[in-house]
This record gives C-alpha cells, structure tokens and sequence, in this order.
C-alpha cells in the first residue's frame, strides 16, 4: 500500500460544495477538521459525509455556530472509501474557510 498525507483547505459558501471526494482504488482517512471564521459576526457552518456504497449523506455538524474570529476543531477520525465525499456550506460567503488533514493509502490490486 502507497499512503499519500494531504492538506486541504477551501473557503465555504452558502451553497454546499464538495471539500474532498475520494479518488478510485483509495482509502482515505480524515484525522482532524479546522473550521475558522475570520468575519466580525458569527456565523454558522454545516458539514456532512457521502456514503457512495450506500448512496447516502451524513450530517457531521449541522448549523454549527462559530463565534467572530474563532476557530473549531474536529479530532475524531472518519474513514471514507473510493467515491466517498465530504462536503460542507457556511450561512454567509467569505467567512468560513475549513481546513481538512487527510491520509490517502492507495490499494494495489493484483
């Protein structure tokens, strides 16, 4: 098995937007989630998980709210598979940026 660490970041919108899909022949393991609010006001934030085996979502946080100039962290861990998606939307546009640590190990298939 190859494994592959990744950051990823992506500023959330009003609309809910894919923040990672896991790519074919893939595991992915996702070990920490950072949500930040740079705005002066609060806002709030949703994220949800893609079971693509099962062809359903699950809530993670829904209508979180962040206080102004705060940060959240997630540090349990969520295992996807190949095709698997995370996604996530904010109550207002450039506000809420997530940062997401992922391990990707690769499935060699003989």
């Amino acid at each position: 098995m190859v494994t592959k660490n990744r950051t990823l970041g992506k500023e959330l919108t009003t609309t809910n937007s894919d923040i990672y899909t896991v790519p074919p022949r893939y595991t992915a393991m996702i070990s920490s989630i950072v949500v930040s609010n740079a705005s002066s006001s609060s806002v709030t934030f949703s994220l949800d998980w893609y079971d693509s085996s099962l062809a359903v979502y699950y809530t993670i946080a829904e209508t979180t709210e962040l206080k102004p100039n705060s940060i959240l962290q997630i540090t349990d861990a969520f295992i996807l598979q190949a095709s698997d998606k995370f996604r996530g939307l904010a109550s207002a546009n450039s506000a809420v940026t997530i940062s997401v640590r992922v391990e990707e190990d690769y499935s060699v298939v003989t």
